[in-house]
């Protein structure tokens, strides 16, 4: 089993991502994939779409996985492993959420059902990534530099010469880290993060 950490602040798209990726993974590899979200109520997930792609979600309410429901995560993912049996788990814990807690988290699992692989991703809003720069570049800093890799999403809605003044100033706060350009509403690039995260 493997399981994919999709970190993000809010409104970056991680929801979309999520069901991008539920659907690539699903048809591509075909894999059995189950999602555990802090807030179902904003995921709005219907049950065709869980249906076809053979999506189990499971909702963690009230607070973080990183902070306060470190236990929840836990039980849930056990949970899910004993009684769904799925290929991958895609966690997607809420905005503020620093992905290398909710991985140190998830390694944290009984031996019999740790995960093969485990990977973090963050997912960056183009269009919204100045202002996100102004008020957040603290967090957004370690967010980006405690992920395996960073999508830079919602490329659509951004020129190239903006998309690459965002990879520039990735790259100066998180050297070296891998970046994927995505727009998960046009499911563009969508396979080349997949391929980086599922065995």
């Amino acid at each position: 089993m493997d399981m994919i950490v999709i970190a993000g602040f809010l409104g970056s798209g991680k929801t979309t991502l999520v069901l991008s990726s539920v659907k690539d993974i699903y048809e591509r590899y075909g894999k059995k994939v189950a999602v555990v979200v802090n807030d179902f109520g904003t995921i709005g997930i219907d049950g065709k779409v869980m249906e076809k792609y053979g999506l189990q979600v499971k909702e963690l309410a009230a607070g973080c996985v990183c902070c306060t429901l470190g236990p929840s995560l836990l039980i849930t993912v056990k949970e899910i492993y004993e009684n769904i049996h799925p290929d991958v788990i895609i966690v997607e814990p809420t905005g503020i959420a620093n992905p290398e807690a909710v991985v140190g988290i998830l390694y944290q699992a009984e031996e019999e059902w740790v995960p093969e692989k485990i990977s973090s991703v963050v997912v960056v809003d183009a269009h919204r990534f100045p202002m996100i720069m102004k008020a957040f570049e603290r967090p957004l800093k370690n967010q980006l530099n405690t992920s395996d890799f960073v999508v830079i999403n919602k490329i659509d809605t951004v020129d190239d010469n903006e998309l690459s003044e965002i990879k520039t100033k990735i790259e100066e706060l998180a050297p070296g880290k891998p970046i994927v350009c995505a727009s998960a509403s046009q499911n563009k690039n969508i396979s080349e993060m997949i391929d980086r995260l599922v065995n």
